[in-house]
């Protein structure tokens, strides 16, 4: 009875790991079967290896068996390739590896009737597993692991020092675990994107996920791409050097948004920058920000520099209520995608915006991609001339993103003074990546359009026009 509870909860366990592949490939029969079949053969053939390698002794089996049976039910909680396709094969690998260390040592029936009722009970387990929910499987793969090693104890009899080795190593793998696996949970967002997720968290907005490619970065709100280690400068610096360039005043500057620190990085930059306060969004994703590696590895601890203030309150709240001033401000919020981010990109707003400038003092906001979503981008821009703002337009191709654009904000400069003296930027006092004197001249540079934007509507509160131009734009392109 005990060896066959035993091969139950194997078949449990191999179920669980065949599961994880069907979220790749989408392929539920195909796997079961596969699984199932492959499960049988390599359990013959364990058979036969147990048959020709009974002189060998029980203490080596018994510490060669709990090394790999260790590994082979421990890894697939946090072991697994970048790319869904190598997955599948390392998948199955430690399907193989999961049976044959297992088949190979635990048989006590050599008879025909044991090894039918074996393989009985590893049919049983794989068809209850692929009916159990992720958390369930997980504890199922641990009382797996611990009926091995209690197995071993009470049926070979191991002295004190095979007890002690036995522990040892029991106790490596527990913390080796903590530290190292995969939450289980991801193992099912998987299926959403194309490489390995390596962080995933909920924020009281979104669904963060950063996924990895070789040593790149993918950062995704809610499965939209947002940033990516590849390219995310084509992004943050045109934004802040062709504001720098424009400015006439440069000491104190507001982040609205930009939570994940790469603007701040390249504000910093700036020597002359007395003082930067952030009014965030996303709070928990700002917090995830100054914490995750990820982030600080690309943000290079742009929030614990001393010049950098947070500011922890509502954001319209303090945009209504606040006498503070700015040279320069930078609005980087989420993507006009509902009625709520709307409010962000319409004439009360940017007004609110707009009083909080200096004298002189320039804004530039992100306003989605003027390829993707034109009406959106024209909307906007009218919406900020309607509050009082000459604009400027720029954009640039990101390479994960898309075409991206901004807008260039000012009270007392129009949009031909602020071209001229974007295009005739000098040699840039900081150290940049991409953006230099022929990136500036090249990024207010338009050319035609073939699109009728005549028809285009002014955003506000009481005529919420942005997000719907937004949402019926070609992203299907991208």
């Amino acid at each position: 009875m005990c060896i066959l509870v035993l091969h139950l909860l194997m078949g449990i366990a191999t179920a669980h790991i065949g599961t994880v592949l069907i979220y790749f490939k989408q392929k539920p029969l195909l796997h079961h079967g596969s699984v199932f079949v492959l499960l049988v053969i390599v359990y013959f053939f364990g058979f036969v290896w147990r048959w020709h390698t009974s002189h060998i002794r029980v203490k080596w089996q018994m510490i060669a068996l709990l090394i790999i049976s260790a590994i082979s039910i421990t890894a697939p909680l946090f072991l697994y390739q970048i790319r869904p396709f190598t997955f599948y094969v390392s998948g199955i690998a430690l399907l193989l590896v999961s049976v044959l260390a297992t088949a190979g040592q635990l048989f006590s029936h050599t008879g025909k009737t044991g090894f039918l009722g074996n393989i009985g009970a590893l049919a049983v387990g794989v068809v209850l597993g692929f009916g159990l929910p992720f958390e369930v499987g997980r504890y199922i793969l641990w009382a797996l692991a611990l009926f091995i090693v209690f197995f071993f104890l009470v049926y070979t009899r191991p002295g004190i020092q095979y007890l002690a080795i036995v522990s040892i190593f029991l106790l490596a793998i527990f913390f080796g675990y903590r530290k190292y696996h995969t939450p289980i949970v991801w193992f099912e967002e998987q299926v959403n994107y194309e490489d390995k997720i390596v962080y995933s968290a909920n924020t009281q907005f979104h669904k963060l996920v950063v996924t990895r490619w070789h040593h790149d970065y993918w950062f995704f709100i809610d499965q939209l791409k947002n940033l990516s280690s590849i390219d995310e400068f084509l992004y943050y610096e045109p934004m802040v050097h062709s504001l720098f360039t424009i400015s006439q005043h440069q000491k104190k500057a507001l982040v609205l948004g930009g939570e994940n620190g790469c603007l701040l990085r390249e504000v910093l930059k700036y020597p002359q920058i007395t003082s930067i306060e952030v009014l965030s969004y996303d709070t928990l994703l700002r917090n995830i920000a100054i914490e995750n590696p990820f982030f600080t590895r690309i943000n290079n601890y742009a929030y614990a520099n001393e010049k950098v203030r947070t500011i922890h309150k509502d954001l319209l709240s303090y945009l209504a209520e606040s006498t503070d001033q700015y040279d320069l401000i930078f609005v980087d919020l989420p993507d006009p995608r509902s009625v709520e981010t709307n409010q962000y990109y319409t004439i009360e707003f940017f007004a609110l915006v707009g009083k909080m400038l200096t004298d002189g003092g320039v804004m530039i906001t992100q306003a989605g991609s003027p390829y993707f979503a034109t009406d959106a981008f024209v909307s906007i821009g009218h919406t900020l001339q309607r509050a009082g703002f000459y604009t400027l337009p720029i954009h640039n191709q990101i390479l994960t993103l898309g075409e991206w654009g901004w807008y260039i904000c000012s009270f007392d400069q129009n949009e031909n003074k602020m071209q001229q003296r974007l295009v005739n930027t000098g040699k840039l006092p900081v150290d940049t990546r991409w953006y230099n004197r022929e990136a500036a001249s090249l990024i207010s540079s338009f050319g035609k359009t073939n699109h009728d934007t005549s028809a285009v509507q002014i955003n506000t509160i009481a005529n919420p026009v942005v997000y719907r131009y937004y949402l019926q734009g070609n992203w299907e392109l991208n």
